[in-house]
């Protein structure tokens, strides 16, 4: 059993439904799942500064039907890149973008994210993007097993031409009762470490009961999960990221999507003890 430290370390002002995050050079980078806006925070600074990431009319709180459903984040070759959820029809979008060129680039994945269900037999209620990481020459994609189906696993694609190539199933464990399923992961130290929500609903649209949320180790290599342990009750964790290790311990940053109209994200950090 691993011993968890988990504690506020920090509250940001002006983001909503945080649901994916990145810490590099003292910043923090923020995606919601209601919005079109990427938010960076600078710590040193205390300053959040906004980037559109698709236009129109309305930027922020968007309704669910409406949404894009921002819900991972990650780093390729000093890149960004956005992932919609495509657990709609208006949640297909993927941003590329450039911090050190301010340029970005947007794509409708409906096509790719239509393969992959199709090769792979991933019912449309089932299918729920909730993070993305690269690894080699690949990239997986975590898809949240919280459908009528529970299809909890990792789709593998190329990392530069986003063909699909496989897919595999993770068993995650159960929190008072009800499955948990992907809302996140990350590396560090050739380990992919996980976050797993439980909500009490059959579906990868609508909301239900937040029981709690688990951290977990998987081994990229055997692709087995390492070990498991309780997060939090009651918290359902969106976003995680490397914040730094020690000899002792190994530190991750957490956000929270608290599905309310709150206007203000919450920032965790938990230490892993080795």
């Amino acid at each position: 059993m691993k011993k968890l430290i988990l504690d506020v370390w920090l509250t940001i002002h002006g983001i909503a439904a945080a649901s994916g995050l990145l810490f590099k050079d003292d910043a923090i980078t923020v995606i919601s799942d209601n919005s079109k806006l990427l938010y960076t925070y600078h710590l040193k600074q205390k300053k959040l500064d906004t980037m559109t990431l698709l236009s129109g009319d309305v930027l922020e709180n968007i309704p669910k039907k409406e949404k894009a459903d921002f819900e991972a984040i990650t780093e390729i070759d000093a890149k960004l890149y956005v992932f919609g959820s495509g657990s709609g029809k208006n949640r297909n979008s993927m941003v590329c973008y450039d911090p050190k060129l301010g340029t970005k680039d947007s794509v409708d994945l409906g096509p790719i994210y239509q393969q992959l269900k199709t090769d792979f037999s991933i019912a449309d209620q089932d299918f729920n993007i909730e993070g993305a990481l690269p690894y080699g020459e690949e990239l997986w994609l975590f898809n949240r097993g919280n459908g009528p189906g529970k299809q909890n696993g990792i789709f593998i694609l190329d990392k530069y031409t986003f063909a699909p190539k496989a897919f595999f199933h993770v068993a995650l464990p159960t929190l008072q009762g009800v499955s948990t399923g992907f809302t996140d992961a990350t590396q560090m130290d050739g380990k992919i470490y996980f976050i797993a929500a439980a909500e009490d609903s059959n579906s990868s649209y609508h909301d239900g009961e937040v029981k709690g949320t688990v951290i977990g180790r998987l081994d990229p290599k055997s692709r087995a999960v390492e070990y498991t342990e309780t997060l939090a009750l009651g918290h359902k964790f969106e976003g995680i990221t490397p914040y730094r290790k020690t000899r002792q311990a190994v530190e991750f940053l957490l956000c929270e999507d608290p599905d309310n109209d709150t206007a203000s994200s919450t920032i965790y950090k938990v230490r892993i003890k080795r």
